[in-house]
């Protein structure tokens, strides 16, 4: 009986192809994504880290400073009289607007950068 064989040959342009998959996908995952170790027989080990929680706190925290400088320019610009005349409409208003007032509420953090802001619309 005659067996089939496969032979499998590869050209420089699948070896290339190769390479060049392998160096996008190391790059994506950048620099110090992987760690070489030397194992017991002298063979070097290339394992990648794994990876965890990337929360961008640096980002939510700007998100945070910003949302408290719009509460700040609000109050400082229509005056304290005119902002909780107006959270007292939204409080009367639906669910989702009284949610809306209690956020939009005058809070220490708030008050201060108003009072920072306040020679600016003076």
């Amino acid at each position: 009986m005659l067996r089939k064989t496969t032979v499998m040959v590869y050209t420089k342009e699948d070896f290339n192809s190769r390479v060049g998959s392998v160096s996008k996908k190391s790059a994506r995952r950048g620099k110090n994504a992987f760690v070489t170790r030397i194992d017991n027989n002298g063979v070097v080990v290339v394992k990648a880290k794994r990876r965890g929680l990337q929360f961008p706190v640096k980002g939510f925290g700007l998100m945070v400073l910003g949302f408290f400088c719009f509460k700040a320019l609000m109050l400082s610009a229509n005056g304290p009289e005119a902002y909780s005349d107006r959270l007292t409409i939204l409080k009367n208003g639906t669910m989702i607007e009284a949610m809306g007032a209690r956020v939009l509420a005058v809070d220490p953090v708030t008050q201060f950068i108003a009072d920072q802001a306040g020679p600016l619309f003076r």
